[in-house]
Order: C-alpha cells, then sequence, then structure tokens
C-alpha cells in the first residue's frame, strides 16, 4: 500500500466516522430530543392559554361587585314593575302576553290573534313585543288603549292598524254592533330578565 492509499484510507474512514455519529446523532435527535422538545412547546402553549383563561376569570370575579350593584340598580328601578320578568326571553313573552291578553279581557276587547315580535334594543335594553289582533266596539278599543300605555309594566305601542269590520257589500255582521273595529296593534315593553342563582 502506498503512502497516497493510505491517505485516502484514512480520509475515508474519518468520513465515515464523522457520518456514522452524524447519523447517530441524527437519530438521537429525533427519536428522543425532538419528541422532548415538541412536548416542551405544546405544554408551553397550554400554560399560555391556561394563564389567558385565568386572566379572564380574575377580570370577571373582579366585576361582581359592579354586576351586583347593577343589579341592585336595576330591582331599585324596577320596583313599581315597569319592566316585564321573567328567568329566560320565553318566559318575559309569556309574561308580556298574559299581561295583553289580560288588559283586552278587561277591557271587554275580543283577541282574534296574538303573537310574539322580534325584540328591539333600545339604548342597550332589550324589549320584547307582541302583535294583537283584536276586534270590538269603539269604547272598548279605546279602554284598551288607555290600558295598554297607563299601567304597569310600562308598554309602548310602536304600530296600531284600526279598520271598521264589515261583511260582504258593506252590511254589518250578524251579531256585531255598530262602529265594531278591527285592529292590529304591535305592543313593546322592556325586559327584565332575572339571573339564574
Amino acid at each position: 500500500m502506498n503512502l497516497s492509499d493510505l491517505r485516502r484510507n484514512l480520509l475515508v474512514r474519518r468520513a465515515l466516522f464523522f457520518g456514522g455519529n452524524l447519523v447517530a446523532l441524527l437519530v438521537v435527535y429525533l427519536l428522543l430530543v425532538a419528541p422532548i422538545l415538541g412536548h416542551l412547546a405544546d405544554r408551553a402553549e397550554e400554560i399560555s392559554q391556561r394563564r389567558t383563561t385565568l386572566a379572564r376569570y380574575e377580570f370577571v370575579s373582579r366585576q361582581e361587585e359592579a354586576v351586583k350593584a347593577f343589579a341592585r340598580q336595576v330591582a331599585e328601578s324596577n320596583a313599581r314593575g315597569e319592566l316585564i320578568g321573567g328567568e329566560s326571553a320565553g318566559i318575559v313573552n309569556a309574561n308580556l302576553q298574559a299581561r295583553l291578553k289580560a288588559l283586552a279581557e278587561e277591557a271587554n276587547v275580543t283577541v282574534r290573534s296574538l303573537q310574539m315580535l322580534p325584540p328591539k334594543t333600545l339604548r342597550g335594553s332589550t324589549l320584547v313585543g307582541a302583535r294583537l289582533d283584536v276586534s270590538a266596539p269603539i269604547e272598548a278599543m279605546q279602554k284598551l288603549a288607555r290600558a295598554l300605555e297607563g299601567e304597569t309594566p310600562l308598554l309602548f305601542v310602536t304600530a296600531a292598524t284600526m279598520r271598521g269590520q264589515t261583511a260582504f257589500w258593506g252590511l254589518a255582521q250578524v251579531g256585531q254592533p255598530e262602529g265594531t273595529l278591527e285592529a292590529q296593534i304591535d305592543v313593546y315593553g322592556g325586559s327584565l330578565m332575572k339571573e339564574r342563582s
């Protein structure tokens, strides 16, 4: 063996040694180090998310007194029953419809239909609404109109359509007195949804 073959053989051995060590290090990195680093990165992300959630909960808990004060203020402002109460939006709507039906019965007005209207927001307050389709003599209709806007809870008539009730060919309907009106009245009232305890 000559000197150049010996040098070439030495270079090949060194290359194989470094290559083998590099492959061994790469295998150790891929099998041991990379999964550990990935796991640590996942844990760090999870810890970061939990810290964010904890910060939100701490913010909410610091607002507890403000929320309680606001609830007391709402309860005090509704001491005269000006808002429609209920545990949920459905119950508030049912309470409004029950109140409208009671007012119609007190005024001797015939309720033909009563349906819920979509809620409205006015200056941050939620208003619930219902549409009354009624028929009655003029005096009873006037009594209903006064009751709608004059009693508690506070109700607002936002739209009303009235027309005289006539039958075919303009003749009065059988059993209906002269001066009977049909009306469609949209009524809204403020809602006071109670918090669940």
